[in-house]
């Protein structure tokens, strides 16, 4: 019998759809198996520095290199299916086998790019591509957001073409005859086979220790599979406690409803008040430390007159979060519920009911976030006034120059609200030239090819002079509101979203943890009549709105609508609570708590810190982590605004 040529031997599952009836025409379809098994190889070494870091142990690491193994074949499956399409093209149709070839290189490519770009978005941020991300990438004005600049757009797309290229490389390697050669071994049977079961166990093992550590709590390993995208854990509660693996549970969840909402809880009464103007004025990623006589002149100036919250925390990590709690007073997780049904704050239906003047200005989108379906939702479209694509500071001037004439040609017998948005600090940190005051700094921003850990001191100067031109703005605020005898009449509110971390504690920006630096940012509130005093006590984004609504004369007391306090007359704050997409941070005097929105084990040890971010003893991590009190507190929290539907 003659025996087969090394192509011919029938490929296993492993080398793919892409080479199964290679005895028939064996150049064709062995090509397509081994670029498959060459770009196998390649994503699982790819997928292998996910883990790195976060090894902590024997098992975490054997653990690591099987969801490497596995996760590898998962990541390819779009390519998978295109070689096996290529490897059906009939031998003479050339030009579809070409364009068979083609897609499969730019397929490959941009699969390895995904990767890449989703590990950096890890490393840097700590969450990968997940529904935060689709959010901003679906919602009108969530790109521009990001404001990459163009030389990062190309970079991002030299990138993509150099990954498509080496996967041409790829191809051409996988084609010649010498590959196919050495590769057939790998293309038997009997190879097959092996490869098969070393998959099938490599399958079951990872399996199996997840959910053996899911039961017994071992957080190392936990550690690793969240550090794979698109991880899918296998719990196998049942079969665990059968065999008498596991720890004692309480399953508890922290996620607010989305049925009927009951807001405010009573109707809202009122006394005859004085009709305050309110000039609200909100800066993109200010930072508390930013506040600096240097960096801020005129804002620092203003403090000195004004109520100086030392210690304040806004509501969330991120921007949706962080305005939700300011002008809600309540927890980012209701922030999906109010969205869905498009219910405005108490504070804003109260300025509306009272005929306010409303003009309300960014130079970002009030689309993305989509507070023109929350915080804004029933005012007129015509008075929000969006940025237009140029940067930042180039529309931080136009807004406060709009803001100013808003406020020059209002009705004088009717009470105003004038809010800002300013994204002069937004990254990439734009400024013009009369702004620099911190050299040198990075001339470019540019995501793909900058090295954060090299670069951050130049990219935090850029920061400083971003906020230095921000000031400049705050500055003609506060000169038109003196000049014009405004201040008597007149709350001015000045404070930031969120803050920005320049990898103090190892991540870059916000959004990506509960860090002081991600959280704290300057509040200061002008009251006509109060005097000016530095107060070091925390305070939160949740308070904003209890102090305006008692100030324009609401009775009602704030757990009626907020779970904030009046800054002026309430009680003092000795906990607050900081919400991001999917997670929020309860903060004390002490300690910081983690914790996951939705269902999760309540004896699980959870993430806990000094309340300045550092690491706790083992006792008093321990301690902290069994206080049960906290979480069911919250829970109830979470649950005060939302009923059944009827």
């Amino acid at each position: 019998m003659r025996s087969a040529s090394p192509g011919s031997d029938r490929p296993c599952v492993g080398a793919g759809l892409a080479d199964r009836a290679a005895v028939a025409i064996p150049g064709r379809r062995t090509s397509f198996a081994n670029y498959l098994l060459l770009s196998y190889t390649g994503m699982a070494v790819h997928a292998a520095v996910f883990a790195r870091g976060h090894v902590g142990d024997a098992l975490s690491l054997g653990f690591a290199l099987a969801v490497s193994a596995t996760y590898a074949a998962l990541y390819l499956l779009p390519l998978v299916l295109v070689c096996g399409l290529g490897a059906l093209v009939p031998p003479r149709a050339r030009l579809l086998r070409g364009a068979a070839v083609a897609l499969a290189v730019v397929v490959g490519g941009l699969l390895h790019a995904l990767v890449m770009g989703d590990r950096v978005l890890f490393q840097l941020y700590g969450f990968h591509l997940n529904g935060f991300v689709w959010n901003l990438v679906t919602t009108r004005g969530g790109i521009e957001s990001l404001d990459g600049g163009p030389e990062t757009f190309l970079s991002l797309a030299a990138l993509g073409v150099g990954f498509i290229a080496l996967q041409a490389g790829l191809w051409w390697l996988a084609s010649r005859e010498r590959t196919g050669a050495r590769l057939a071994p790998l293309r038997g049977w009997r190879a097959c086979a092996a490869a098969a079961g070393m998959f099938l166990a490599a399958t079951v093992a990872e399996r199996a220790t997840y959910a053996y550590s899911y039961a017994v709590h071992e957080n190392a390993v936990l550690d690793v599979a969240n550090a794979f995208p698109l991880y899918l854990p296998t719990r196998a509660r049942t079969l665990t406690r059968a065999m008498g693996i596991e720890s004692p549970t309480e399953a508890v969840s922290l996620e607010a409803s989305r049925a009927v909402l009951d807001y405010p809880l009573h109707p809202i009464a009122r006394v005859p008040h004085r009709p305050y103007n309110i000039v609200w004025l909100v800066a993109e990623s200010l930072r508390a430390d930013a506040l600096d006589p240097e960096v801020m002149p005129a804002t620092s100036a203003f403090a000195a007159r004004s109520l100086d919250f030392r210690q304040h925390y806004s509501g969330g990590n991120n921007t949706r979060m962080g305005m939700f709690s300011m002008f809600y007073g309540l927890y980012g997780g209701y922030w999906f519920a109010f969205q869905e049904q498009e219910r405005s704050p108490v504070l804003m239906d109260t300025l509306q009911h009272d005929g306010y003047q409303i003009e309300a200005r960014t130079s970002a989108k009030f689309t993305y976030p989509e507070f023109d379906e929350t915080i804004f939702a029933r005012v007129p479209r015509e008075k929000l006034h969006e940025g237009d694509g140029r940067p930042g500071w180039m529309n931080d001037r136009d807004n406060v120059a709009g803001l100013i004439d808003f406020m020059a040609h209002r009705e004088a017998q009717k009470p105003f609200f004038a809010f800002m948005f300013f994204e002069s600090p937004h990254a990439r940190y734009e400024f013009p030239p009369e702004s620099v005051i911190r050299t040198p700094y990075l001339d470019r921003m540019n995501y793909a090819t900058m090295d954060v850990h090299r670069d951050m001191g130049l990219i935090k100067n850029r920061y400083l002079n971003a906020v230095h031109h921000l000031d400049s703005q705050l500055a003609r605020v506060f000169e038109y509101l003196e000049a014009n005898q405004l201040l008597d009449s007149t709350i001015v509110i000045v404070t930031g979203d969120h803050g920005e971390e320049f990898m103090e504690k190892g991540r870059w920006g916000h959004a990506s943890g509960f860090t002081e630096e991600q959280t704290r940012v300057p509040l200061l509130l002008w009251v006509p009549g109060e005097a000016p005093r530095r107060i070091e006590r925390m305070t939160s984004h949740l308070d904003l709105p209890a102090t305006v609504l008692a100030l324009l004369g609401v009775t009602n007391p704030p757990s009626d609508y907020s779970f904030g306090f009046d800054l002026l007359h309430g009680p003092e704050r000795h906990s607050t609570v900081v919400s991001g997409w999917d997670e929020l941070a309860y903060v004390d005097a002490e300690h910081k708590m983690v914790l996951p929105l939705g269902r999760f084990d309540l004896r699980r040890k959870r993430r806990v810190t000094a309340r300045d971010d550092s690491a706790l003893s083992p006792a008093a991590e321990e301690l902290a982590t069994s206080d049960r009190t906290r979480v069911l507190g919250l829970m109830r929290e979470l649950a005060r605004f939302g009923g059944p539907r009827g």
